[in-house]
């Protein structure tokens, strides 16, 4: 074969070759942790495509949700007396070692951006940041109106012992009876000064 058109059909093979390799994570939603940008921690967003890294932990359900007005909101949703009182075991976000790090000893700020589903939609929620062992912020409960609303409490985050372990942020609704579910739009995480 000629070099004429050895070298364009291999330069054209080895372009084929990368868009394959790429391919698959294309469009891909994020998972993992929530981590930080490793510059600023004064402030965690955590909305859009990224609410895709809920765990939903337990007999929880999550689904991400796409919207023509508000673009991407999470979904939560449980049967009555199927969440677990320790937030890692129902729907959460896990937060990176960065965050971690970065909060321990401080006192942060929570925000939820949250409404009640239109079908069996929750009268409340509640929230709760944990640091694992070394404790947590407790079940923050909050009424619910029609439409988003934001919902804040702060949180003495305790010092971090010995190993890391992870922190989580997470959130549910209250569910009486039945079923009930929430959407949320976004979630702050804010270190105070």
């Amino acid at each position: 074969m000629r070099d004429r058109i050895f070298f364009p059909l291999a330069g054209v093979l080895v372009l084929l070759m990368v868009f394959l390799g790429l391919q698959p994570g294309i469009g891909r939603l994020p998972t993992g942790a929530v981590a930080g940008d490793g510059v600023n921690y004064d402030r965690i967003v955590i909305e859009g495509k990224y609410l895709n890294k809920v765990i939903a932990g337990g007999d929880a359900r999550t689904r991400l949700l796409r919207t023509p007005e508000r673009g991407y909101v999470l979904q939560v949703d449980a049967e009555a007396g199927a969440l677990a009182d320790t937030p890692e075991l129902g729907p959460h976000f896990r937060l990176a070692p960065d965050i971690e790090v970065q909060f321990s000893g401080r006192r942060i700020r929570v925000t939820v951006r949250v409404r009640p589903t239109d079908d069996q939609g929750a009268m409340e929620a509640e929230a709760n940041y944990s640091a694992g062992r070394a404790g947590e912020s407790g079940w923050r409960k909050f009424g619910l109106q029609p439409g988003f609303a934001d919902f804040t409490f702060e949180y003495d985050v305790p010092v971090a012992a010995g190993e890391q372990g992870v922190d989580y942020f997470a959130i549910r609704p209250v569910v009486p009876e039945k079923r009930r579910g929430i959407l949320v739009e976004r979630v702050v995480l804010e270190r105070l000064p």
